[in-house]
């Protein structure tokens, strides 16, 4: 089994990127980034571009101009003198770090441009959310782009040398990690904790669960009182107990992370029903927070975040006081203005 492909970035790339994401405002932000093949599973990102919509980006019709970029691509080959076209990067302003469907309309066009040199793409996300910032790698291959499939996760590791040796990062010196066991939850022990952790979850949530394909186990969880339409999962794989669930949100298709000092915390002690109801309380001030920057908006005129704001409050929790009201008047002022 071949071992995961790996994104290796440059400390000058990703600060430059971070940099592109602290400043981005609403509006769709990315552009192009360049590096090249290391070995079969490894990818060296060494710089970027911003790209405008004055030149197509953003758009789903968005093709490679090389003499817009020519100049970048001439300051990347300085750096590493194979680099070429290698990639995609957006700037998300939510903690969904998966492509919308023009991203990733846009991310397959690149791919399957003729003048692309590549047979696979990074396409690297960049989420800033309530001051938070985290970057997101992904592959993307012409497989991927033949069946319609999104770009998979890969692991995303900083790299101090502007251009690594193949043979330093190749099979021969790097060790191989074993597969992890798709069916590590039918092991007696484990099997029996999470009957245990389903049906202490089952005393205050209407609880799902389902293996994937990959072999996670996650619950879906409902509230049986208070916040009822609220939905939320909680995803255990290989190493649980002792290693930590994750848990998120899915709306529409898509998944957002959730973040709470209980799975910061976790510990194999520790219960999936405290860490429900701690996920819970800690979304239930994040819409708070998500409130009151709406109205804040709102006081300024900025009604394209408010209504950014709430529609995603709606979406969490579509009894949210207020937001549906505060949705209609922010509305209304964009259309009128």
């Amino acid at each position: 089994m071949p071992r995961p492909l790996t994104v290796l970035i440059t400390p000058e790339a990703r600060n430059t990127l971070e940099a592109e994401a602290r400043k981005a405002s609403g509006d769709l932000t990315g552009g192009l980034l360049f590096g090249h093949p290391v070995d079969e599973q490894s990818r060296l990102v060494v710089s970027s571009v911003r790209l405008t919509s004055e030149v197509g980006f953003g758009r789903k019709g968005f093709s490679l101009d090389q003499s817009r970029t020519s100049q970048q691509l001439a300051q990347a080959r300085k750096l590493a003198p194979g680099a070429d076209y290698c990639g995609v990067w957006y700037i998300h302003l939510t903690p969904d770090y998966e492509l919308t469907n023009v991203e990733w309309v846009q991310a397959r066009s690149v791919l399957e441009d003729p003048d692309f040199r590549f047979k696979d793409s990074v396409c690297l996300v960049l989420c800033r959310y309530f001051g938070k910032l985290n970057m997101y790698a992904f592959s993307f291959d012409r497989q991927h782009s033949a069946r319609g499939q999104l770009p998979e996760p890969v692991l995303l590791k900083l790299t101090t040398e502007m251009v690594p040796i193949a043979k330093q990062v190749g099979p021969a010196s790097t060790p191989i990690t074993p597969p992890q066991p798709t069916d590590w939850y039918k092991s007696p022990e484990v099997a029996r904790r999470l009957e245990i952790e389903h049906r202490w979850l089952a005393q205050k949530y209407h609880v799902e669960s389902a293996v994937t394909s990959n072999g996670q186990v996650i619950f879906r969880l409902m509230p049986k009182s208070e916040h009822e339409d609220m939905v939320f999962y909680i995803a255990c794989g290989p190493g649980f107990p002792d290693k930590a669930p994750t848990a998120f949100l899915s709306l529409r298709g898509d998944r957002y992370p959730l973040l709470s000092p209980a799975l910061n915390e976790w510990s194999a002690e520790k219960s999936l029903l405290g860490l429900a109801d701690d996920l819970l309380q800690w979304q239930i001030r994040l819409l708070d927070q998500q409130m009151a920057a709406a109205r804040e908006a709102i006081s300024r005129g900025d009604y394209k975040e408010a209504s950014d704001r709430l529609v995603m409050v709606l979406l969490i929790d579509p009894r949210k006081p207020d937001a549906a009201r505060l949705l209609a008047q922010a509305q209304a002022r964009l259309e009128s203005g």
